[in-house]
């Protein structure tokens, strides 16, 4: 039977989760280096990354790799090579979950605005800043054209303002956010607290520029 063609135009994305003894995660981190260049060496692989345990909010570390179909990630999960590596970690970690999650060809597993910190997704308040960086020049803009060429109920006006903000937003603009602050989101290592820190100076200046031009531009 020939292969569906949503099969074949589909990745896949294999995310695990483990719990890594403190002290040993220098070793993981050599590990994981180990892993990518064995996986560089696998037909279909397209991307590794790990996520780290976040203290406080995460004890544990995350593996994503992505596979451009199925059965490529299939092969990999049955490799002798992914066995015997997996055996070298199992003193030190703890596997508590291991899925496979279908993806497009416009993958962003990583990004969403989704409620809640884990596997694949950035932290809660990284998330609230770049959605906000997004969302307020796009609901102004879009308000502003509305109030121009249409008179409509406020009511509606504001339905329909959000409706396409948020449209534009979810489909347009957070995709490409994503591919220029993946690093900063969902970074592969802890980045040292000037970045983080840094990063969210960058967006929250963005924000309060664009407040400050609309200030000027629509004063009343």
């Amino acid at each position: 039977m020939s292969q569906n063609t949503g099969d074949a135009a589909s990745g896949v994305a294999l995310v695990t989760t483990r719990r890594v003894d403190g002290n040993r995660v220098a070793d993981y981190e050599m590990w994981s280096e180990k892993v990518r260049a064995c996986l560089e060496r696998m037909p279909g692989f397209v991307s590794a990354e790990q996520l780290p345990a976040i203290p406080g909010q995460q004890d544990f570390w995350t593996q994503i790799v992505r596979f451009s179909t199925k059965d490529h990630s299939v092969r990999w999960t049955r490799s002798s090579e992914l066995a015997a590596l997996v055996k070298e970690i199992e003193p030190y970690t703890e596997n508590l979950e291991v899925s496979a999650v279908r993806i497009g060809t416009n993958d962003w597993l990583n990004f969403g605005l989704s409620t809640k910190s884990g596997p694949g997704a950035p932290v809660k308040w990284k998330q609230l800043i770049a959605g906000t960086m997004a969302l307020y020049p796009t609901v102004m803009v879009v308000s502003q054209l509305l109030g121009r060429f249409t008179t409509i109920p406020l009511a509606l006006s504001v339905l329909l303002t959000n409706a396409i903000a948020m449209a534009l937003v979810m489909m347009v603009f957070l995709p490409q956010l994503s591919r220029v602050l993946h690093g900063w989101l969902l970074p592969a290592k802890r980045l040292p607290v000037w970045k983080t820190v840094g990063g969210a100076v960058l967006l929250l200046a963005i924000i309060g520029a664009c407040l400050a031009l609309f200030l000027v531009l629509l004063p009343g």
